[in-house]
């Protein structure tokens, strides 16, 4: 996959999910793109990005690569994007704990964090956050491995996965897996103990 068919496969799954997850403005929309093509110039400034970020091993040492750097175990999350090389966390600094920042790890390696405007709503900042091994690794790998099977999409793959609350719903953890076919696209809905509820 090159690093341009990634980022046009980015870009519409971050609309998808935006789509089907309840964002509804226009800035919703572009802040998931953006985030999307940021991913994207990371992968490009890092040589040697694999595909191996959807296993156990990679989440694994993703996960603990980010938390070295960070200097957090465990990370308060608002947000967590993956895709086949990158890993993605919204996080609070644990330095600066009214900051929030995203930290991408690629290749081996975690960028510099760069900062996420939450408009200093700390209330919502509050709701959002969860602790990232609320999660567990395998429960996510679980999630993905089911997901192609549950959009009855034959020749899809797993494009992304976001895992974040529920929110404004309800505050529940939820795993979203964007599975892309040649003609067709299904979001598939997981819950934070890596069980498929939906598919749209």
């Amino acid at each position: 996959m090159t690093v341009t068919r990634l980022g046009l496969g980015l870009a519409a799954a971050a609309l998808t999910i935006s789509a089907l997850s309840g964002c509804s403005t226009i800035a919703d929309v572009q802040k998931i793109t953006e985030a999307a093509t940021s991913a994207v110039q990371q992968i490009q400034d890092v040589p040697g990005a694999t595909g191996d970020m959807l296993t156990a091993d990679g989440l694994d040492k993703a996960f603990s690569a980010i938390a070295e750097k960070v200097g957090a175990t465990p990370m308060q999350v608002v947000e967590v994007t993956l895709i086949p090389t990158t890993a993605t966390e919204q996080a609070i600094d644990p330095n600066a704990p009214t900051e929030l920042n995203q930290w991408t790890y690629t290749a081996g390696h975690v960028g510099a964090s760069r900062p996420v405007d939450y408009d200093d709503d700390a209330e919502a900042l509050r709701q959002n956050l969860f602790v990232l091994t609320d999660v567990p690794t395998s429960a996510i790998i679980a999630a993905v491995d089911g997901a192609v099977a549950a959009s009855g999409i034959a020749d899809g793959t797993v494009q992304s996965v976001v895992i974040d609350r529920n929110l404004p719903f309800d505050d529940n953890l939820r795993i979203l897996i964007n599975v892309q076919g040649d003609r067709s696209n299904k979001q598939v809905r997981a819950d934070a103990g890596g069980h498929i509820t939906d598919v749209v």
